[in-house]
C-alpha cells in the first residue's frame, strides 16, 4: 500500500505523525443530501469534490457517507421534534422523503457505506465508531454541510475517539452567516484543538499526477 507524504494544512502539515496511507485513511462525505445542497448553495462544493472523490476511488481509498434524516416510524425525541417543525430551513428530514437522499455527483457506490443518523453528530445513535475500529481507520478526510451543524459535531466527536481529522475548507458549505469562517477558526485553534484545515487541491496534490 502506497504512503502519501502529509498535506499542506493548517495549523500543521496533516497527519501529525507523519505520512498516511489509503489503509489507515477514510475520506468522509457528511450530508451532501438534495435539500442541504440547495439551502446552503453548495452545487459548486460538490463539483468540486466530485474528482478527489473519483481519485480516492482509483486508489482504492475507504468512502464513508452520512445522511442525517429520522426513521419515521420511530420520530425524533420530544423538543427535537418540535424544534424540527418550527425551521424554515435545515430541517431533519423523514428518511426517504424528498430531500432527503444524497445527490448525484456524491452518491454511494456499492459498498461503500452510509451512516444514517437522526442528529447533528453521525456517531450518535449508529455503528460509524464500531466501524472506524473494525476496519483500522487512524485518519479521516471530512467534508460535507452544514459546516457547523453534522460536520463540525461529528468531527469534534472523532478528535474525542483519538483519530486524525482535516477538514476540507472548499469541501463544506453553510447558510449561516460567518458560520463558516468561525469553525475553520475553533477546528485551527491552539494548535489544532479538533484537526486541520487545508483545500480539496492540497489533499489531491499528495495523491500524485491525476
Amino acid at each position: 500500500m502506497s504512503r502519501f507524504n502529509p498535506v499542506a494544512s493548517r495549523p500543521y502539515a496533516w497527519p501529525y505523525t507523519g505520512g498516511w496511507s489509503m489503509a489507515e485513511t477514510a475520506l468522509f462525505l457528511i450530508d451532501f443530501q438534495g435539500e442541504a445542497v440547495a439551502e446552503t448553495g453548495a452545487e459548486g462544493v460538490v463539483a468540486a469534490l466530485a474528482p478527489l472523490l473519483e481519485r480516492w476511488r482509483a486508489a482504492s481509498g475507504f468512502v464513508l457517507h452520512g445522511r442525517r434524516g429520522f426513521d419515521p416510524l420511530v420520530g425524533l425525541p420530544r423538543v427535537a421534534a418540535i424544534r424540527n417543525a418550527a425551521r424554515p430551513l435545515d430541517r431533519i428530514l423523514p428518511r426517504g422523503s424528498e430531500g432527503w437522499d444524497i445527490v448525484a455527483p456524491l452518491a454511494p457506490h456499492p459498498g461503500e457505506p452510509v451512516i444514517d443518523h437522526a442528529g447533528d453528530n453521525a456517531f450518535i445513535g449508529t455503528d460509524l465508531g464500531f466501524l472506524i475500529e473494525q476496519r483500522g481507520i487512524a485518519n479521516l478526510v471530512v467534508a460535507g454541510l452544514r459546516t457547523e451543524g453534522a460536520v463540525h459535531a461529528t468531527m469534534r466527536a472523532a478528535n474525542d475517539l483519538g483519530l486524525e481529522c482535516i477538514l476540507l475548507e472548499d469541501g463544506t458549505a453553510t447558510d449561516l452567516a460567518g458560520g463558516h469562517e468561525t469553525i475553520m477558526n475553533i477546528t485551527r485553534f491552539g494548535s489544532g484543538l479538533f484537526g486541520t484545515t487545508a483545500t480539496i487541491a492540497a489533499v489531491e496534490a499528495t495523491l500524485g499526477p491525476a
